[in-house]
């Protein structure tokens, strides 16, 4: 999922970053939506991604926890993985609620990504003086 030509001499190329983090919000996207599909499933266990900030472990910058509530960035490959969960009677563990929270917050993402993308040709745009 991860472009090889990511940094540049001259700094990080943030169009690679922002076309990774898309493909990633779709692959969650998907894993998001099969689990919505099967919420009547006896027996099915949620799925996740791994979180996205493995993308990161390539450029030259640690985050620093300036807050002591902050989260740290571990690094992980990608890949779908079973979320725990309570059981229901039938034994499925899907709870619509929680899945269309994060439908919701990966939509958000996506729109987030895609706005920065157009802010950023905009930049482009109006160096080159078009």
């Amino acid at each position: 999922m991860r472009n090889t030509d990511t940094t540049s001499a001259s700094g990080t190329n943030l169009f690679a970053l922002g076309q990774d983090r898309l493909n990633w919000l779709q692959a969650r996207q998907q894993v998001l939506a099969g689990n919505i599909a099967n919420a009547d499933t006896p027996d099915y266990k949620p799925k996740d991604v791994s979180p996205f900030e493995a993308a990161l472990g390539q450029f030259d910058i640690t985050p620093v926890a300036t807050q002591p509530g902050h989260f740290g960035i571990s690094a992980s490959d990608t890949s779908v993985r079973e979320v725990d969960s309570e059981s229901s009677l039938d034994g499925n563990q899907i709870s619509l609620d929680q899945q269309m929270e994060q439908v919701a917050d990966v939509n958000d993402q996506q729109h987030l990504a895609v706005n920065i993308y157009g802010k950023y040709m905009s930049m482009f745009q109006t160096v080159l003086g078009k």
